[in-house]
């Protein structure tokens, strides 16, 4: 028979000082249920402890039974209990009904309180590993307003008391500073007792290559980005019939630009596996050209190519030109009328340029601290307009990393007539050619590509030119190969008139010349206004000395500022053509006197004349060629 609650309580009383306290007189407070007895008895035992001056030691081993008892409560193996729920998932401790997520603690007093961690359903059901970050975000599914429904979120969130209230809380998911560190333990719980049913699964926020994988055509990834790109990711895909468009492209394709574009499109992909930067293929004319309708024939190799979809219009912001880039990541970013943003860029589309080619965007800051994850992209960008991306002071980098196309008649016929047949019928041939690529071993694509690479360097351009070039002919070639095998491919003899030549990208070459230029027409600002009938009745900029231009240095930097040149950069480059006569302590500029005035100037060499030119710019004429036949 079991002793009774007094006679526990005596028997606290006959302990020496070394006897333990006995299990059986804690094991009894479980088996009172109601509240006041329990208390009531504890508070006796606790008496009884004080008059033996173990007080302190009957409190510790009171705790550890309670923290024991707490315990084993956790391992209970209770199981979701929702109606038509996703999953079925083990959740320890907790209660998970129709009623909603709750369970049971004890006071100090050991009395069993409900602790609720949720009011409706809601359990997680599915977590996402991001392949570039190692990040993870969790699906919640819940039961609200009669039905199930689910949101992604970091796993952050789901961890951290204050955002969590904050992020679901939004979402009509009861969730209040009250029970936020309940629910934050039960969605632990279930994840940390469900290690195979929510065994993290690949996920990615943008499309393009992830190893030999590519999105959105991997079967094993899932995507999950923002919703700002959801148009974006919904066109990528395949509709119509395949034959419809090849049988359209190959007549569209007898128009040397057009065919281009479509190889700068293909091309995209090739960029991650050559190793080759991003490029700009822009294409410009006048208005009712075909343009956005070649634009749209381009991009419909890869889905749906209306307007806002996978071609965007040009009026964007710089940031938003960037993050659509980064989402877009491996396939081509088309942007249709450039000119609309010209104002934005103060008429220089050089930072333009510069930053997109470098396939990186800028770092920036969290609000809530740290820095976020550095976006990169390596695609292609196609782009139209009425007029070139580059100027005659662009910088030599921003006319390395472009291929302009100037047009001379139409790209399409009938613009109508494509701009519906490319709506209906999309999305093949990039899958096609995806496919292609992830069967080939890599070093058969990059040995062809070095070939062309090789022969387009024999060619008066730059290496950057010449690997924009060689990856579009290499995708031509595959484009031909897999869906046109009755063309021939595009050759360096065909495409090699859109290079940039040597002296086109050197800024300093075409700094040189413009001053050449600016002096040629402006030779009375270089006579002495002191001399009889002298032209001069203004400024006085130097003087040409034989073969020798004497420029004043302020009017020098003047000029080239004006024409966005910097002085510093290109003089070096000037000294090393020897473009420059240094002085007698090496500098390049000069005190000297012009016309009686002592000043700072700058010394030219001017070019000598050519073989075919005399000195006044008349062709010289053989006397044999001036003969004239008589009859």
């Amino acid at each position: 028979m079991e002793p009774s609650k007094n006679e526990l309580i005596t028997g606290i009383s006959e302990l020496s000082p070394m006897d333990p306290f006995p299990d059986e007189i804690f094991y009894a407070i479980f088996d009172i249920e109601d509240d006041v007895e329990r208390t009531q008895y504890i508070e006796a035992l606790r008496m009884a402890a004080r008059q033996l001056k173990r007080a302190s030691e009957f409190n510790n081993v009171l705790k550890a039974f309670q923290m024991d008892y707490e315990q084993r409560q956790r391992q209970t193996g209770n199981r979701t209990h929702f109606t038509e729920q996703p999953l079925e998932l083990d959740c320890g401790e907790w209660e998970a009904t129709d009623r909603g997520v709750r369970t049971f603690r004890c006071d100090k007093n050991f009395a069993r309180v409900p602790v609720v961690a949720c009011s409706h359903p809601i359990l997680p059901v599915e977590i996402l590993k991001n392949v570039d970050t190692a990040t993870e975000r969790i699906t919640l599914a819940y039961f609200k307003s009669a039905s199930w429904q689910t949101i992604t979120v970091d796993r952050a969130v789901c961890a951290n008391v204050n955002k969590i209230v904050d992020a679901l809380s939004q979402y009509g998911i009861e969730v209040t500073s009250d029970n936020a560190k309940n629910l934050v333990r039960y969605i632990s719980d279930c994840v940390g007792l469900n290690p195979k049913t929510l065994e993290p699964k690949k996920s990615i926020n943008r499309l393009g290559w992830v190893g030999n994988s590519f999105t959105p055509y991997a079967a094993d990834i899932r995507y999950e980005g923002d919703m700002d790109y959801e148009v974006i990711f919904r066109n990528v895909r395949q509709e119509g019939s395949f034959e419809t468009w090849k049988s359209l492209c190959e007549d569209l394709r007898r128009n040397l630009p057009l065919r281009m574009m479509m190889a700068a499109s293909f091309a995209s992909v090739l960029l991650e596996p050559l190793r080759v930067l991003p490029f700009v293929l822009h294409v410009w004319g006048t208005t009712g050209t075909g343009k956005t309708v070649a634009l749209m024939v381009a991009m419909s190799i890869w889905g749906n190519p209306k307007m806002g979809g996978l071609v965007k219009t040009m009026n964007m912001t710089k940031n938003a030109i960037m993050r659509n880039a980064a989402f877009l990541c491996s396939i081509p970013f088309a942007g249709d009328e450039l000119q609309t943003i010209k104002d934005k860029w103060q008429g220089n589309f050089d930072q333009l340029i510069y930053q997109i080619t470098e396939g990186v965007d800028r770092g920036r800051a969290r609000a809530y601290g740290g820095v976020e994850d550095t976006k990169t992209w390596k695609n292609s960008f196609l782009f139209t307009g009425e007029e070139p991306i580059t100027k005659a002071n662009s910088g030599g980098g921003s006319k390395n990393r472009v291929i302009e196309i100037a047009l001379d008649g139409p790209l399409v016929t009938d613009g109508h007539m494509v701009s519906s047949v490319v709506q209906e019928n999309y999305g093949f041939a990039g899958r096609k050619l995806v496919e292609y690529i992830q069967e080939t071993d890599t070093g058969t694509l990059t040995d062809r590509y070095r070939e062309l690479f090789d022969s387009l360097c024999r060619l008066d351009t730059t290496d950057k030119q010449a690997m924009a070039m060689a990856c579009l002919l290499l995708a031509d070639e595959l484009a031909v190969r897999l869906f046109w095998p009755s063309e021939e491919a595009l050759t360096v003899d065909q495409v090699k008139r859109y290079l940039q030549s040597t002296l086109d990208v050197d800024v300093a070459e075409r700094a040189y010349q413009a001053v050449l230029n600016w002096a040629a027409k402006n030779p009375v600002r270089f006579e002495d206004p002191k001399a009889p009938d002298s032209p001069n009745k203004g400024e006085v900029w130097g003087k040409i000395d034989g073969e020798i231009l004497v420029i004043n240095r302020d009017v020098l930097l003047e000029f080239l500022d004006r024409n966005g040149y910097d002085y510093t950069a290109v003089s070096k480059k000037w000294a090393e053509k020897n473009y420059l006569i240094r002085n007698s302590q090496g500098k390049m500029v000069h005190q000297t006197k012009v016309y009686g005035i002592k000043s700072s100037y700058v010394k030219f060499k001017l070019p000598q004349d050519d073989d075919e030119t005399d000195k006044d710019g008349f062709m010289q004429i053989k006397e044999e060629q001036m003969e004239l036949p008589f009859d």
